[in-house]
Order: structure tokens, then C-alpha cells, then sequence
């Protein structure tokens, strides 16, 4: 009876043990079986995101490179449809290799008078100054009492100094708010000026595009007489002007005759009166050199006996007068 009770014993113990190793391998097949479901899951995901990525950078590409061919295409015929305008003294002119007689009469034939240039309005092609949108405009205008100037077009910006009743302004733009850009980059209300010159013969206008911002400028003597004689002598106002500011905030030191300014013998005149190309002698030279320029530029500020002589920092040099003579 004890052998049967062991034998028996024996065998329900081998079929637990079997049962149990039964178990064990199915959860582990089955554990196997979860693992590589959920790893060709994951890698299967995994590829679907790099694909979808690659796709996604493909296209960012694509519409880079169309964005940047139509910019390509159409910028040029944007800077085409500006059309020239060389009103003031120191601007972004068409570059001519030859300053001959020619050259001189072409510009002299495109660029307006001044008595022209206070009546007419000439636009371009619109930019952007101080979040405001600003058309270029020439014209000569006056202080139609004691006017503010400022660095920007608005009340908020620095004052730079105060106009008085009179004083005549070279205008070179006109912003969306109303203010008048200056030919020296400053600013003005358009609302505070006028068209017309003061009438007091005893008014003497001080023009803020050539004068420096200390000096009291002295009115130049109408010219109606022609061009001045080789080797005469004639008493001039003598003014200064720097690299004048563009509407993207860099400088232009290009001439109405298409050279560049040089500082010595660059100088702006009257066409009328001494031509461009014209080497004048100013005595007493107030640069301290040989007295010897060239006429290769203009202005609307620029007329009669008036000379304005390019240098390349306008502080520490005023209004004067000179004895000036063709060479």
C-alpha cells in the first residue's frame, strides 16, 4: 500500500511540474510573440515619421526655391519701372564714364530748374522709413514760422534744432503721416510750411539741405547773367555738404554727373552760371588746400553765386563767403 501511495504521488507531482513548465513556455511564447508585434510596430512608425519628415523638408525646399525665383524675377522689373529723378545735390544718378560737354548737356536737359522744381512734384517708387511709408518728392518749401526739425517723422523724435519763419527746406520725400524729408535726412511737418518764399527783403532764409546746422546762411544774389567768364572774379556764399541719407539708411555719395565726391575737389554750383565740369579757383580755399575744384554736382539749394563744396564731416564748418574765379 506504501509503494502505490508513493507511486501515485510521484506522478501527480510529474504532471504539475509538466503543467507548470506548459504554462511557463506559453507565457513565454506569448510574452516573445507581444515583443516583436509591438518592435515591428515601433519600426514600422518610426519609418512612417522619417518619410513623412523627408517629405515635409522636400517641400519646404521647393517652396524656397520658387519663392526665391519670382523675388529674382520680379525685382528687376521693379527697379525698372523707377523712373530717374536728379533733382537734388547729391543722389543716386545714372553713372556716366564720360564727363564731357555732352554729358553735361543731357543732364542739364533732364534735370528741371529750380524755379521748376518748387512748383512740380515728382514721385518714385514708395519705401518704408520708421514704419512709415515715404514717396519721394522734390521741391523747395518754407518755414512758415518757427519750425521744429526732427530726426524721424514725428513729435517723439529727438529734436535736432529750430527752424525760423522763412528758412527755406529742400525737400526730398513725404511720409504717409505728413512730415517732409529734408535733403540732410531730417524731418519737418508739412503741415507747418509753405510753398511760397517769404517776401521781406530783409528775411534771410537759411537752406537746412546745405548749410551746416550751426551756421546762419546768407541769401545768394539772384544770377540771370550767363555763364561767368574765364578768369573774372565773383564774391560767392560758400556752403559744405556731406554724404547725403538714402531711404534704407545708407549713404550716397554719387554726383549729378555720375563721379563719385571727393573731398578737395568735388563741388555742386549753379549750371547755369558755372557749368558741370567747370574747374573753379576759390581763394582763401576754406578746406586749406589749393583752392581748385570741379563743378560735378547740383542742387535745389544750389543757385546763383553759390558754391557748395563736398566734404566728408559737415561739423565744425559754417556759412562763409569767397572770391571765385573760373580757372
Amino acid at each position: 500500500m506504501r509503494f502505490i501511495d508513493l507511486t501515485t504521488k510521484y506522478h501527480i507531482t510529474r504532471d504539475r511540474l509538466f503543467s507548470a513548465i506548459s504554462i511557463i513556455c506559453i507565457l513565454i511564447v506569448s510574452t516573445a510573440g507581444v515583443l516583436i508585434t509591438k518592435t515591428v510596430l515601433d519600426n514600422q512608425t518610426h519609418n512612417d515619421m522619417l518619410r513623412r519628415q523627408q517629405q515635409a523638408e522636400e517641400l519646404a525646399a521647393a517652396t524656397t526655391e520658387t519663392s526665391e525665383s519670382a523675388t529674382t524675377e520680379t525685382t528687376p522689373k521693379e527697379e525698372s519701372a523707377v523712373a530717374p529723378v536728379v533733382p537734388s545735390s547729391v543722389t543716386d544718378e545714372t553713372s556716366s564714364s564720360d564727363a564731357s560737354s555732352d554729358v553735361s548737356e543731357s543732364i542739364e536737359e533732364s534735370v528741371p530748374s529750380e524755379e521748376t522744381t518748387a512748383e512740380q512734384t515728382t514721385t518714385t517708387e514708395a519705401t518704408t522709413t520708421a514704419g512709415h511709408s515715404e514717396t519721394e518728392l522734390y521741391m523747395t518749401v518754407y518755414a512758415s514760422g518757427e519750425l521744429n526739425l526732427r530726426t524721424g517723422p514725428g513729435t517723439e523724435y529727438e529734436l535736432v534744432r529750430v527752424l525760423s519763419s522763412g528758412d527755406a527746406i529742400d525737400v526730398v520725400a513725404v511720409t504717409d503721416n505728413g512730415w517732409y524729408r529734408t535733403y540732410n535726412g531730417n524731418y519737418v511737418s508739412s503741415g507747418l510750411t509753405t510753398t511760397t518764399p517769404p517776401v521781406s527783403p530783409s528775411t534771410v532764409p537759411q537752406t537746412e539741405a546745405t548749410a551746416a546746422p550751426t551756421a546762419a546762411a546768407t541769401a545768394a544774389p539772384e544770377q540771370t547773367q550767363g555763364p561767368a567768364p574765364a578768369g573774372s572774379s565773383t564774391n560767392c556764399t560758400i556752403t559744405f555738404y556731406g554724404p547725403q541719407p538714402r531711404g534704407d539708411g545708407s549713404y550716397s555719395t554719387t554726383t549729378a554727373t555720375g563721379t563719385t565726391c571727393s573731398q578737395g575737389r568735388t563741388c555742386a554750383a549753379d549750371w547755369s552760371i558755372y557749368p558741370a565740369g567747370t574747374v573753379i579757383y576759390i581763394a582763401n580755399d576754406p578746406l586749406g588746400g589749393d583752392g581748385y575744384y570741379t563743378v560735378e554736382d547740383r542742387g535745389p539749394g544750389v543757385t546763383g553765386n553759390h558754391i557748395d563744396i563736398y566734404v566728408d564731416d559737415v561739423s565744425g564748418y559754417s556759412t562763409t563767403s569767397r572770391d571765385v574765379s573760373v580757372a
